[in-house]
């Protein structure tokens, strides 16, 4: 009886060992093939993230803008590098979290599907001015990839140039 209880542990050491092993062997390539992205606190194997402009000027929120506190909608914007070439389309499902008397304030989740079909995901919680106030910038996280994107993680700062266009950089 011994025996087998001693075999059985040797078997679960062994798969956990091999797994351990597996993982490692697998992050090795990975890590040592990849560019990491300049920037003090990146910690990713994927490429650098072009800088680019959201314009969501000429698309309707998809589901209505939001009117009550905890209302869910949805808005895309057009995603161009500085040089005006298309790179994808931006999706954004959000709700609002708070009012204000100067700006209400929506949290969002967001993929960034790119033309070759690489994606970004982001989180933000952000600022919605009201008719006649100040645009805002703000910074959105960067929560992972796929494809070239694998990995990354980061900030993404969003600064307005106009109502409905963003300029985005990636650190």
């Amino acid at each position: 009886m011994h025996r087998v209880m001693s075999v059985k542990r040797s078997l679960t050491l062994a798969a956990a060992a091999l797994a351990l092993g597996t993982t490692a062997a697998l992050s090795m390539p990975a890590m040592a093939d990849s560019q990491p992205q300049a920037g003090a606190h990146r910690a990713t194997r994927a490429v650098q993230v072009p800088d680019m402009v959201f314009d969501s000027t000429g698309t309707a929120d998809l589901g209505g803008a939001p009117q009550g506190l905890g209302n869910a909608f949805g808005g895309r914007a057009t995603m161009k590098d500085v040089d005006g070439k298309n790179l994808g389309t931006a999706y954004a499902n959000c709700n609002k979290d708070a009012t204000g008397t100067a700006a209400d304030q929506v949290l969002c989740t967001s993929i960034l599907k790119f033309s070759d079909g690489a994606q970004i995901a982001l989180d933000a919680v952000i600022p919605v001015p009201k008719p006649g106030a100040d645009l805002k910038d703000f910074d959105a996280i960067v929560t992972g990839g796929t494809l070239r994107y694998e990995g990354i993680t980061g900030t993404a700062r969003f600064n307005p140039s106009s109502v409905g266009v963003y300029e985005v950089t990636f650190s």
